[in-house]
């Protein structure tokens, strides 16, 4: 039973990895993507399926899900698989870095990727992404073996001692296709990899040949569920990302602070999120890890096989996706999630370099100081409003809103959360008028009507100034008589024909918010 022994110290990562995952897993409300995930898991398998396919997702996921729709609060049952496959990444992180480079180096590896926010957030979303980086990091998993032993990777892919690697890299591949298109730019990536491999392979056909049964096998896995999503879908993806802002050097430097750099991000509006980390503990963690991946680069300078496994996979996906951002936006911190592993790996292996210069008693002194310097870095994370408060926007509609009245949505994507937070009972009254725009609203009030104009996100969105837009517009309708705050995003206001006083209710201050004027 070596193997069970062998088994413990990673269980008891992704037992700790899963602790801060767990911590206010369903505090937060959803939002729109969370919205659609419980909707489409809500659905029978057949209709599941079909509305994935139309939406060009693949079903996996949302089928894991279906079963835990009836166990009680969606907002914890939903999210909870994310947190579990995040913490299982942690300990591949662990395992890989392990693997590389010895125990202490996973440790610290495991550390910097399990105390990262950007991973702490998107294990805390019911969305796959999670899921996703799990599977790319089993491939990741077996690449590194083969890298390990490059003449074993030549011989047959069912032959001892390369055949775990192989079906790590198979199997992970094919499933992380299986969940998510994302999964592509891994399978290029492995490819990349292989042919930097080769000048270390004694049998470079062999390895070749091998590869490309690898990718033959994944294919057949993937292909028939691609053929279903092309043909059900019901729009491409290219128009499925038209929403994303043109990339700049804030948006880059956005996507990589959040995801390698420990960056608190605010998802809404591709901005760092304000809070009391002081500026000196966060550029100490980013020099700490730029410094400890370059010492890692250095150290495997003598190990070209391990360093072009590591650097591939970290530098290949952000390189790609920034270049194709200069002519069609893509570069979001969940489509290179999967790449902060192998960063925090060679920072684990260059951070147990810098350990050999303090004495043993020290080392777990300074390793213990780095995680305090990243827990703390991380704390602000649990208080920061991550998510608009539409829970709180929901019942403030449903306490007001009386029939007849109209509620104008700065964001119509705002609608089917609504109806997830509306009391029962509720929602036929607040959103019997919903659909209108400013004309709608101007032509209501001019019929007598109470108009709610309600600003708010459902979603990402990269408009700074958004706010101030849509209430400068709405001057059409005259003053407010009354305006309320939700939370830190929305904002909730009251036009009548009728002239009076402004009221003003604040739940939580808006940034720059003092009150109603």
């Amino acid at each position: 039973m070596s193997w069970l022994k062998s088994a413990r110290l990673p269980a008891l990562v992704a037992f700790l990895a899963l602790v801060p995952r767990l911590i206010d897993l369903g505090a937060r409300p959803f939002w729109l993507d969370e919205v659609f995930t419980l909707q489409r898991a809500s659905l029978a398998p057949a209709a599941l399926v079909q509305d994935s396919f139309i939406n060009h997702h693949m079903p996996s996921f949302f089928l894991l899900l279906s079963p835990l729709v009836p166990l009680g609060d969606p907002q914890f049952w939903l999210r909870l698989p994310s947190a579990v496959f995040g913490a299982l990444s942690v300990m591949l992180v662990f395992m890989i870095a392990s693997r590389i480079a010895g125990r202490t180096a996973g440790i610290i590896a495991a550390l910097i990727i399990g105390l990262s926010p950007v991973a702490l957030a998107f294990s805390q979303e019911a969305r796959s992404y999670t899921l996703e980086m799990c599977l790319i990091l089993v491939a990741l998993y077996g690449v590194t073996r083969l890298a390990l032993d490059v003449p074993a990777a030549c011989g047959r892919l069912w032959a001892a001692p390369a055949r775990a690697g192989w079906a790590a890299f198979i199997l992970g591949s094919a499933a992380a296709l299986d969940v998510l298109g994302d999964g592509l730019p891994w399978l290029v990536t492995a490819n990349i990899i292989g042919l930097a491999l080769l000048p270390h392979a004694p049998n470079r056909r062999a390895l070749l040949r091998n590869f490309a049964l690898a990718d033959l096998i994944i294919a057949l896995a993937c292909a028939p569920f691609y053929a279903l999503m092309t043909r059900y879908q019901g729009q491409g993806y290219i128009q499925s990302i038209m929403w994303i802002p043109p990339l700049d050097l804030s948006r880059l430097w956005y996507n990589l602070g959040s995801v390698y750099f420990m960056r608190v991000a605010d998802s809404v509006t591709f901005r760092f999120m304000d809070v009391p980390t002081p500026a000196a503990l966060v550029w100490l963690i980013d020099a700490g890890l730029s410094a400890a991946v370059l010492i890692a680069a250095w150290a495997l300078r003598r190990r070209p096989a391990m360093l072009a496994v590591l650097g591939i996979s970290f530098i290949f996906l952000p390189l790609m996706f920034t270049v194709i951002s200069i002519w069609r936006p893509i570069l979001l911190p969940r489509y290179i999630l999967w790449s902060a592993a192998p960063f925090a790996i060679l920072a684990g292996i260059g951070g147990e370099r810098l350990l050999a210069f303090f004495s043993p008693r020290s080392r777990m002194v300074v390793v213990g100081a780095a995680a305090v310097l990243l827990l703390t870095n991380m704390a602000p994370y649990y208080h920061a409003e991550t998510k608009p408060r539409w829970d709180i926007a929901a019942h403030l509609l449903a306490q007001d809103v009386a029939p007849g009245d109209v509620v104008y949505l700065y964001d119509t994507g705002a609608l089917p959360i609504l109806r997830v937070y509306l009391p029962p009972g509720t929602q036929t009254v607040v959103l019997n008028d919903s659909a209108g725009d400013l004309d709608h609203a101007r032509q209501a009030l001019s019929q007598g009507k109470r108009v709610w104009a309600v600003y708010g996100h459902a979603g990402q969105s990269g408009e700074p100034k958004a706010l101030t837009h849509f209430f400068a517009r709405n001057q059409a309708l005259g003053a407010p008589k009354m305006v309320q705050i939700a939370g830190n995003r929305i904002v909730i206001a009251l036009y009548t024909a009728m002239p009076g006083p402004v009221a003003c209710t604040v739940t939580a201050p808006l940034p720059g918010h003092t009150g109603c004027s």
